[in-house]
C-alpha cells in the first residue's frame, strides 16, 4: 500500500508539473490558488527561441498570455535583504508580480496585481514550484537590487 501511494504522489507530482509548461519549455516559477474555481500563474522559457510565456488561468479558461522577447523583457529582481526572486510585468496601468521566496521547507509565493501602482490583490499561492531560477535569457531583465531601492522599492 504504501508503494502504491508513493508512485500515485511521484505520478500526481509528474502530471502538475508536465502541464505548467509546454513541452520543450522550461518551468521558471508557477503558483496555484484555491477557491470557488483553481487558479494557475505560470512563467514558462523556451530557450530554443529566448521567450518567456506567463499564463493565468482561471479553472480550465486562460485569462491572460503575455510572451516575453528581446523587445518586450520580463523583469527579475532579487531582494537581498530576503532571497526573495520578484518576477514582473506592466501592462497599461496594471502590474503583475509573482513573488517566489528562498526556497526552503513551507515557503510558498505570493501573486500581486496593483493598478496605478497600488495593489489591488494579493493572493497567497498554495502551493508552487520553483522552477529554474537562475535561467539567463536576452527575454529577461535583471533589475539591480539598488535601483529597486532606491526607487522607493517600485517594481516592476
Amino acid at each position: 500500500m504504501k508503494k502504491f501511494l508513493f508512485l500515485a504522489m511521484i505520478s500526481a507530482s509528474f502530471y502538475s508539473y508536465a502541464n505548467e509548461c509546454k513541452h520543450g519549455e522550461t518551468l521558471i516559477a508557477s503558483c496555484e490558488i484555491s477557491g470557488k474555481e483553481s487558479h494557475i500563474a505560470t512563467f514558462c522559457a523556451n530557450e530554443k527561441n529566448d521567450t518567456i510565456r506567463y499564463d493565468f488561468i482561471k479553472g480550465t479558461t486562460s485569462e491572460l498570455t503575455i510572451s516575453f522577447d528581446i523587445k518586450n523583457k520580463l523583469k527579475r529582481w532579487v531582494d537581498l535583504g530576503t532571497y526573495t526572486t520578484y518576477l514582473g510585468f506592466s501592462r497599461g496601468n496594471y502590474s503583475y508580480i509573482l513573488k517566489v521566496p528562498e526556497e526552503k521547507p513551507g515557503a510558498v509565493a505570493l501573486l500581486d496585481v496593483k493598478k496605478n501602482d497600488s495593489v489591488i490583490s494579493s493572493k497567497r499561492c498554495d502551493s508552487n514550484s520553483f522552477g529554474e531560477e537562475n535561467i539567463k535569457m536576452n527575454s529577461i531583465e535583471d533589475v539591480s537590487d539598488s535601483s529597486v531601492r532606491n526607487n522607493g522599492f517600485s517594481f516592476p
